[in-house]
């Protein structure tokens, strides 16, 4: 079984945030690979079994107010779960939100002029695209063992098939039992049509 775990989904969603993971959720359904999805709100307990998969949306200042307490109240949770395989993308201010609580992220960020564009940003030997809106002094994208942050909505994963590719191999990788469940032709097939979007949206970033 692959574990989706959401956080505060009724905070941070501003911007479509949990498209991401549903597209998880519906490649590995379609791939016939069991997935369960759930969530953790403020003032929960966290699953007492390890997710596979954290997202951290992005949410409104007043959103924030609500919820940071019980994000730096569950962050020693999360960094235990990624050095055991948690795969954590935090997306904007969900990703500025973990700066101060997370080892190895800056205590502060600074704030420049607001960018509202599509963009590309080469990364190794690929690129990621999405929509930046943001006036944070981060990264656009960025990877760090197993947190990734971003800045870009759209949401990132349905836009770029070869990082929700990454994403789920990490998870068969970890469980090769569930590899003998895996639909193959199914998979490829949704991952070709997935990068047809992805090219899609490489274009409109380049205009």
């Amino acid at each position: 079984m692959i574990r989706l775990l959401e956080l505060y989904p009724e905070h941070l969603n501003l911007n479509g945030d949990r498209g991401n993971l549903l597209v998880l959720q519906r490649r590995l359904e379609w791939a016939q690979v069991p997935v369960q999805t759930f969530v953790h709100r403020a003032g929960q307990p966290m699953p007492a079994t390890r997710p596979d998969f954290v997202l951290l949306g992005h949410g409104s200042p007043a959103a924030w107010r609500q919820v940071y307490g019980d994000l730096a109240r569950i962050v020693p949770q999360l960094e235990q779960w990624m050095t055991e395989g948690t795969q954590v993308l935090a997306v904007s201010s969900g990703f500025a939100a973990l700066h101060g609580l997370v080892k190895g992220l800056k205590s502060s960020i600074d704030r420049r002029e607001r960018t509202s564009k599509f963009v590309e940003v080469s990364i190794g030997d690929q690129s990621v695209v999405g929509y930046l809106n943001s006036d944070l002094e981060l990264e656009p994208f960025s990877r760090i063992e197993n947190l990734i942050g971003t800045l870009l909505h759209g949401p990132v994963l349905a836009k770029n098939v070869w990082l929700a590719d990454e994403i789920i191999e990490k998870f068969l990788v970890a469980k090769p039992e569930l590899v003998q469940t895996l639909q193959v032709e199914k998979f490829e097939q949704v991952a070709k049509f997935a990068s047809q979007a992805s090219e899609l949206a490489s274009e409109l970033a380049r205009e």
